[in-house]
């Protein structure tokens, strides 16, 4: 039996001088490594992989049973598929009606990361939905008389009802299609506690049917110093 015993002058494999040992009283027989081989083909049929080279033990001029492998890595011409995965869902939409039962939508692409290289779409359904404000929608009242109409009020916008004009935009639902509460502007002060550093709390609320959104102000000792923050919420 030999044992092999490397001994390196520099990290260069082809500078290394190798001694073997018989294991019987360890007497040293010199030896050292062949020529290196070709390089073998890259593992990888895409993407990276390995390449490797040996070289055989060389003992009293023979060649031995004994391998050195040297490997590096390889890049193949062609690039792996890579499949596409799902990006965050969108916010949701806004509620299309404010009562009788709306429908949501929010969406979502297939963008982290896309497909490339022939990768696999991602699965499933690219949007999602979801009933809103399904609560029952105000009744037109059977006395109603529709010459009410005819002066300064509210028309719904399903045309079959109107309201007083102070009745828009109450946070009541008074149309029978909830219209009144559309497109509403509410512009609310609060006192702030004294130990807080904020004399005044400015909250503005505007609900368009488009977009729904909250406008917050704070103001520190009459001086704009924390800016405008948009909050997006959901009717």
């Amino acid at each position: 039996m030999v044992i092999l015993q490397k001994q390196c002058t520099h990290l260069i494999h082809d500078t290394c001088r190798t001694i073997g040992w018989a294991s019987e009283g360890r007497r040293p027989v010199e030896g050292h490594w062949g020529a290196w081989g070709a390089w073998s083909g890259c593992t990888a049929s895409c993407g990276s992989g390995i390449s490797t080279r040996t070289s055989s033990w060389i003992m009293n001029g023979v060649k031995t049973q004994y391998l050195f492998q040297d490997i590096m890595e390889c890049s193949a011409p062609e690039k792996c598929p890579e499949d596409g995965h799902w990006g965050m869902w969108t916010m949701w939409g806004v509620c299309p009606v404010m009562c009788g039962g709306g429908v949501q939508k929010r969406h979502r692409k297939c963008d982290s990361p896309a497909p490339t290289y022939g990768g696999r779409e991602c699965t499933g359904a690219d949007f999602d939905k979801r009933l809103c404000n399904n609560q029952t929608c105000p009744a037109i009242p059977k006395n109603f008389d529709p010459t009410f109409c005819l002066t300064d009020v509210f028309i719904c916008k399903s045309a079959k009802y109107c309201i007083p004009r102070q009745n828009e935009c109450d946070g009541k639902l008074h149309c029978d299609d909830g219209s009144d509460e559309i497109d509403c502007v509410i512009v609310s002060n609060f006192k702030a506690p004294e130990n807080c550093g904020i004399s005044t709390i400015t909250v503005s609320a505007f609900f368009p049917s488009f977009l729904s959104a909250i406008a917050v102000t704070l103001y520190y000792r009459e001086h704009y110093v924390f800016g405008t923050m948009y909050m997006y919420v959901i009717l």
